[in-house]
C-alpha cells in the first residue's frame, strides 16, 4: 500500500484514496462472508426446506429459537435424491409445496470475528450458477432487462450489477429512471441480528443474511436458421418425407421421366404432398411472409404447359411444342380455397392423391402439364427443408427453454455476496462461500410430487347453488357455437353477444368438476372389474383343466 502524507492525504478526493488503499485507510469494518455459525463441515450457504406458505416466518421463528442446522444435517438432503442422478439433492418446485432458504454470516475480518452491523450492510443478494460436471460455471445473464440465458466465461469478482458497478466507480452518470437491468440476475437476501448462545454458556451477536431461494425463470434461444432468398442457391439437400423427386422418399437415380409431376391435370403423389406442405403449412399464397420469399420465387418460375402441333422454323411437318400458360405460384394463389377442399376430400378418403385432377380455380379441373428439371427439384427439396426449419425456429421462439433443467449437466450452486460501505464512502462487494451442489426436480416427476387434500363440498352445499369456478370469456364468434352445442335449447341463428363484439361468460364448477371426475373414475373402475375380475381365477384353473383333461384320456 502507498503511504502519502496526512496534509496530502486529506486534500485527496475520495475516490482517489480508494485507489491508493482499497482496503479503506483505517482497514476497520471489512466484512467477510462465511457459513453460519450452525453450519456443519463441508457447509457453505445453507439451504433450509418448508413445506408450507409461512415458510419465511417459521424461518425467522427458528434462527432466533437457535434450531436452524446445517444443509447436510438437514433430512432432505440425503432423502430428496430421486430420478436419474442421485449423487446430488434435488430440490423441489413451488408447485411441490415446497420452499427453499438460503442463509449465511457476516463478520468483521477482524481477530474475534465480531458480528458485522447490519447498518453499514448497502445491500444483499446471491446468485445461482450453473456448474457443469466436465465444464467451467455458467452464470444467468440479463440484458437490458431480458434473460438471455446461461453464459460461459470468466467470472469477475465485481459487483454483478453492470450498471450499478460503473455508477458507483463514477463511470456512468447517474440516471433517473435507472435503465433495465443487466448483468448476473440477483436475487436480494435481507440481514437478520439474532443473539446465541455457544458453547461456554457466553451469549454474543450474529449477523445473518437470509433471502428465498426462487426457481423460475426461462429464456429463448433463436437458432437462426438460413433461408434462401433466390433460385439457384447452393444449400445441402437434408432430406424430405415427401415422394421423389420433391422428397427423399423412395429415392433413386434422377430420370427424364420423374420431371413429369402433372399430366393432363393429374398430379403426381409427391407433387399433392408438396402442394399440401405449401400451402397447408407454409401458406406460401401469402405474399406478407418473408420466409416465403426463396418458395414464391421458384414457384414463380415454374409455368403450367400444353403440347400443341406447331410449325417451328418454318420446317414442312408440324412438331409438338409446349405453349406456356400460368406460373404455379399464380395457380396457388387463386386456387388456394379449392386446393384446401381437395386435400379434405383426401383425408376423408374421398379421393386419392395420384388419380385425382387438380382444381383450375374456377371451377373446373386442369388438362395441361408440369414438368421441373432435376436442378428445380433439388432447389426445391433444399427450399421446403429450410423453410421447415425456419418454421420451427418460429416455434421455438414461442417456447421460452426453461432456466433449470434436469440433464446430466445441470448442477448448481447458490453464492451470496454483500454491498458495503468503506471508511471512504465508496460501495464495496465481498463474495461469500457457494452452498453445496444440488439439482432442481422436474415438474412432473413422481418422486417429487406431495400428496394433496381435496375437499369436497357436501350435498348441501350442492343445494344451494353451483359454485363459482373458472370462468371463460369467448368471443361472438366462437359463443355461437359453444352455445349451439347444449341440447333442447332454442337459440337464434345469430347467438348471444352484440354487434360490437361483446364476449358471453362461461363459468365451470370447480367443486362439480372434481365430483364428477371421480364418479366417472369409480364407475370405470368397476366396469373394468366387472369384465376383467374373473380373467385372473380363468389363468389359475387352467392347469387344472388341462391335469384332468390329460388324465381323462
Amino acid at each position: 500500500m502507498v503511504t502519502l502524507p496526512t496534509a496530502l492525504l486529506a486534500e485527496t478526493p475520495q475516490r482517489a484514496r480508494l485507489l491508493i488503499d482499497p482496503v479503506g485507510t483505517k482497514g476497520a469494518h471489512v466484512p467477510r462472508l462465511v457459513a453460519p455459525y450452525f453450519a456443519g463441515d463441508g457447509d457453505g450457504l445453507t439451504l433450509h426446506q418448508y413445506f408450507d406458505e409461512d415458510f419465511v416466518a417459521r424461518f425467522l421463528n427458528d434462527a432466533q429459537a437457535g434450531r436452524l442446522v446445517g444443509t447436510a444435517a438437514q433430512p432432505w438432503y440425503r432423502d430428496d435424491r430421486f430420478g436419474r442422478f442421485t449423487n446430488e439433492p434435488a430440490l423441489r418446485l413451488p408447485m411441490h409445496r415446497s420452499f427453499y432458504l438460503a442463509c449465511c454470516e457476516v463478520q468483521c475480518a477482524v481477530p474475534g470475528a465480531t458480528a458485522f452491523d447490519p447498518k453499514k450492510i448497502r445491500s444483499a443478494g446471491l446468485v445461482v450458477r450453473r456448474v457443469p460436471a466436465d465444464g467451467t460455471p455458467q452464470r444467468w445473464m440479463i440484458a437490458g432487462g431480458q434473460p438471455i440465458g446461461w453464459c460461459e466465461g470468466n467470472i469477475p469478482g465485481h459487483d454483478p450489477d453492470d450498471v450499478r458497478r460503473l455508477t458507483a466507480r463514477g463511470l456512468l452518470p447517474q440516471r433517473f429512471p435507472e435503465p433495465p437491468y443487466s448483468g448476473e440476475e440477483v436475487v436480494p437476501m435481507r440481514p437478520l441480528l439474532v443473539r446465541v448462545r455457544d458453547a461456554s454458556g457466553a451469549e454474543r451477536n450474529r449477523t445473518l443474511l437470509w433471502g428465498y431461494l426462487p426457481f423460475g425463470g426461462s429464456a429463448r434461444e433463436v437458432p437462426g436458421a438460413p433461408l434462401p432468398q433466390a433460385n439457384g442457391a447452393e444449400v445441402a439437400d437434408f432430406g424430405l418425407e415427401h415422394a421423389w423427386p420433391l422428397g427423399s422418399r423412395d429415392a433413386r437415380a434422377w430420370a427424364d421421366a420423374d420431371g413429369l409431376v402433372t399430366a393432363n391435370g393429374i398430379a403426381t403423389v409427391g407433387f399433392v404432398e408438396l402442394l399440401q406442405t405449401l400451402v397447408a403449412q407454409f401458406r406460401v399464397n401469402e405474399a406478407g411472409d418473408a420466409d416465403n420469399t426463396g418458395l414464391r420465387t421458384l414457384l414463380g418460375q415454374l409455368r403450367f404447359h400444353t403440347l400443341e402441333w406447331r410449325i417451328v422454323d418454318d420446317e414442312a411437318l408440324p412438331q409438338l411444342v409446349p405453349v406456356f400458360g400460368e406460373t404455379v405460384l399464380d395457380w396457388i394463389t387463386h386456387s388456394t380455397p379449392a386446393l384446401v377442399e381437395l386435400f379434405a376430400r383426401i383425408v376423408r378418403r374421398e379421393a386419392v392423391a395420384g388419380t385425382v385432377a387438380l382444381p383450375d380455380g374456377k371451377g373446373g379441373s386442369r388438362v395441361d402439364r408440369l414438368f421441373i428439371g432435376e436442378q428445380q427439384a433439388a432447389d426445391l427439396r433444399s427450399l421446403v427443408v429450410l423453410r421447415t426449419a425456419r418454421a420451427q425456429v418460429r416455434f421455438d421462439d414461442g417456447l421460452p427453454l426453461p432456466r433449470y433443467g434436469q440433464t446430466d449437466g445441470d448442477r448448481f450452486v447458490a453464492m451470496p455476496f454483500v454491498r458495503w460501505e468503506d471508511d471512504c464512502g465508496c460501495e464495496r462487494v465481498t463474495w461469500g462461500p457457494p452452498s453445496r451442489v444440488f439439482r432442481v426436480a422436474s415438474p412432473l416427476d413422481p418422486d417429487a410430487q406431495r400428496p394433496t387434500t381435496v375437499v369436497l363440498p357436501s350435498l348441501d352445499d350442492f343445494k344451494r347453488g353451483a359454485a363459482r369456478g373458472v370462468a371463460m370469456l369467448a368471443p361472438k364468434s366462437l359463443a355461437d357455437v359453444l352455445r349451439k352445442i347444449a341440447p333442447g335449447i332454442d337459440m337464434k341463428g345469430d347467438g348471444p353477444g352484440n354487434r360490437s363484439g361483446a364476449c358471453w361468460s362461461f363459468s365451470f364448477s370447480l367443486p362439480a368438476i372434481t365430483l364428477c371426475a371421480m364418479l366417472m373414475l369409480m364407475v370405470v373402475i368397476n366396469m373394468l372389474n366387472l369384465f376383467l375380475g374373473w380373467l385372473p381365477w380363468v389363468f389359475l384353473a387352467l392347469p387344472r383343466l388341462c391335469l384332468k383333461a390329460l388324465k381323462g384320456k
